[in-house]
């Protein structure tokens, strides 16, 4: 029996229109360091500063549910990097791409997936079909072919109103609308 307090991929069923978010390169600059006193943004601005955007975004579109594809969820754990979203964003929270019955050893199994392979992975768990992606892809693993992904520029995220229009069209489609 899964962990109450650690949500997979698994409270998601195959009909649910989902949002894979990443933070980094997202929701702030791709410019966040752990460090002795937490995660630190060593460039202008806060951590999660563009949070605020997507959650104007979403209100047109509340059937959405959120599934975490950050790294801070490998670091923090899902409930504290769920935690650190305003409000209105927690509550589409659902998920995470990683949890912790995965194992912990850097390089091993999912450590050792691109992005793209952590949430394709998730994908084929809870069987979705309806699903995209914000997210930075820094390593560029995302394919061509693939269109599900909404590419941030890793300095702006989702402060580029391009981006933010490609996630309303995205979006859009997503919901059959």
């Amino acid at each position: 029996m899964l962990d109450s307090n650690c949500p997979t991929s698994s409270r998601l069923t195959p009909n649910d229109r989902v949002l894979f978010l990443d933070f980094d390169g997202v929701l702030h600059p791709d410019d966040v360091y752990r460090t002795r006193s937490g995660l630190v943004l060593r460039a202008p601005g806060q951590l999660i500063m563009h949070a605020g955007i997507l959650v104007e975004i979403l209100k047109a579109f509340p059937q959405v549910k959120i599934s975490l594809s950050t790294s801070w969820v490998r670091i923090l754990g899902y409930r504290r990097a769920r935690a650190a979203l305003p409000p209105g964003l927690q509550a589409l929270t659902v998920s995470s791409t990683w949890h912790s019955r995965m194992p912990k050893a850097p390089f091993e199994g999912y450590d050792m997936y691109s992005r793209y392979q952590q949430i394709r992975a998730a994908v084929t768990r809870a069987s979705l079909t309806n699903w995209i992606a914000l997210d930075d892809d820094p390593f560029e693993s995302w394919p061509d072919h693939d269109r599900r992904l909404i590419r941030t520029d890793p300095d702006l995220g989702l402060s580029s109103l391009p981006t933010q229009q490609e996630l309303k069209l995205k979006l859009r489609a997503l919901m059959g609308t």
